[in-house]
């Protein structure tokens, strides 16, 4: 078992900030969680970093949330023995409790924050909070041109992909997966989070991590559309007979599967439109779906829309790197007028329930 898990609970996409923090844990089965409050720079990723850390020194393992706008810092941290987690619940992905007291409890760094010097630089925040939604406004837009560009081109492949012949791989891929597979008395449940993601840093993916420890089955194929369609049909199969499942989903197409493990058969389907690597323990290659001779008639119009896919990301990654700039700005303004000696007492009197 991983002792280190790295995951996003949000991500830049093509329909803006888009949240799976619902996931992040279950209130019913946690025993408590952390909603952290206050501005950029108040240390709440600090927090989270410091509990993390201190819990894999205990032998503890630890899920890292990372931030879809700069993956050094966290959105969120999960401890699945203690049943603990820390969420940041401030803008885009605004969190409340949902059981009070029960389980959820507030943490508002923003007490920490000394008002008077803040004011102090009022006008210079509101300004940098203006150009930084102009800039995500214009990394959306991008993206979701890049996103009808995508459809343009599955458009094509679709028109070339043997449906009757995808009907038949998904019947092998699941009747392999699950042969023999106890039916347990309940329905699994799903857990929907992200493993990649358009960051101010470039495009992160955290997907190989996993693959460690895993069995990893390799769903090949350019069409994202079937690629997909293949794992929403595992995904119901291994609900339907008691088995939970991970689901990570496409960054750009946030309601499409990307890759799904199933814990308890130590496994991973991983979709790949690279070539296949000696690593996968099995291969489900769509390309044998395809009439790739006829399709080679459109290869000049999809390379040129690939071309045209690839400008649109590489703007919205350029937007979303002006964003940093503005919001370490912004995170000084905060920090310099801080009290981090409250801050860490704040973090001692938590720490010291786990000890």
């Amino acid at each position: 078992m991983l002792k280190e898990k790295h995951v996003f609970a949000g991500n830049n996409t093509s329909k803006g900030f888009y949240s799976y923090f619902d996931y992040i844990i279950n209130p019913e089965d946690a025993n408590r969680i952390y909603i952290l409050k206050g501005g950029p720079g108040v240390g709440k990723s600090s927090l989270m970093k410091k509990f993390g850390s201190e819990m894999l020194t205990k032998g503890n393992s630890v899920e890292y949330i990372h931030c879809s706008s700069d993956e050094n810092s966290l959105d969120g941290l999960v401890v699945p023995e203690l049943k603990v987690a820390f969420i940041d619940g401030t803008a885009p992905h605004i969190v409340d409790p949902r059981l009070p007291g029960a389980v959820d409890e507030i943490v508002n760094l923003g007490i920490y924050l000394n008002n008077k010097e803040i004011e102090k630089h009022k006008n210079q925040i509101i300004q940098v909070n203006k150009i930084i939604s102009q800039l995500y406004k214009s990394a959306f837009r991008y993206l979701k041109s890049a996103s009808q560009i995508l459809d343009e081109i599955n458009s094509i492949y679709d028109y070339f992909t043997d449906s009757t012949k995808f009907s038949r791989i998904c019947e092998e891929v699941i009747n392999k997966l699950f042969v023999n597979k106890k039916l347990y008395n309940k329905i699994g449940s799903i857990r929907k989070l992200f493993s990649e993601a358009y960051t101010a840093n470039g495009y992160i993916n955290y997907t190989d991590l996993f693959c460690a420890d895993l069995n990893v089955w390799a769903v090949i194929g350019e069409n994202t559309n079937y690629t997909s369609k293949l794992l929403d049909e595992v995904v119901k199969e291994a609900v339907k007979r008691g088995f939970d499942v991970d689901c990570f989903y496409r960054p750009l197409t946030p309601e499409k599967l990307q890759h799904i493990i199933i814990p308890d058969l130590n496994i991973m389907l991983k979709s790949t439109e690279n070539h296949i690597c000696c690593n996968y323990d099995e291969i489900i290659n769509l390309h044998e779906i395809m009439d790739l001779e006829n399709l080679k008639t459109h290869i000049s119009e999809i390379e040129n829309n690939l071309n045209l896919y690839d400008m649109l990301l590489k703007n919205a990654l350029d937007k979303l790197t002006e964003t940093k700039k503005h919001h370490d700005l912004l995170e000084i303004f905060y920090v310099n007028s801080m009290d981090f000696k409250s801050v860490d007492e704040c973090f001692e009197n938590i720490f010291n329930q786990y000890i």
